[in-house]
């Protein structure tokens, strides 16, 4: 019976944790971006001077592929780009554990 009811429920919360992941990921994203474009547009030889400078640098960043084509220069930036790579791995544990428990 037990096994039956994990069975049951279980496609629910992959999809319930799937569906949060991706909400709280869109929000950390703009809201990182949003942030990092206050402290860096008015810096002297700041290269992020637009959302879609800081878009682009949070998503790289993120994804800790970090192309160097944008880089923070103040110390909320910087902070700002040490806790950005963290979640990023956080979520990228957290989709490819999603990933693993459907074959296992």
């Amino acid at each position: 019976m037990i096994t039956l009811l994990n069975k049951k429920f279980q496609h629910k919360i992959r999809q319930r944790v799937s569906i949060y992941v991706a909400g709280v990921t869109i929000i950390v994203v703009f809201c990182a971006s949003l942030a990092v474009l206050d402290a860096e547009r008015h810096a002297e030889n700041a290269s992020i001077t637009t959302f879609g400078d800081a878009l682009w640098w949070t998503l790289t960043t993120m994804s800790t592929v970090g192309y160097g084509d944008f880089a923070a220069v103040t110390e909320v930036g910087r902070m700002a780009a040490a806790s950005e790579a963290v979640i990023g791995q956080v979520y990228l544990v957290t989709f490819v554990a999603l990933i693993v428990s459907r074959f296992a």
